[in-house]
């Protein structure tokens, strides 16, 4: 997964609005729940992953 298709969202949030980007091309505007235990989901046109706040683990430089 790249991280610049990575949105970080609050964690309060249970869905999303996904129309895609100039990265990863424009689709219809679509909306994904987030109910799943891990906190993330990813379009299914685009590719775009939305992953709550306290989910995301960022790689820290070593």
């Amino acid at each position: 997964m790249r991280v610049s298709n990575i949105k970080i969202i609050d964690d309060d949030q249970d869905y999303v609005e996904c129309v895609g980007d100039e990265l990863s091309g424009a689709h219809p505007k679509i909306f994904l729940n987030l109910k799943d235990a891990d906190g993330q989901i990813e379009c299914y046109y685009c590719g775009k992953s939305f992953i709550h706040k306290s989910k995301f683990k960022r790689k820290k430089n070593v």
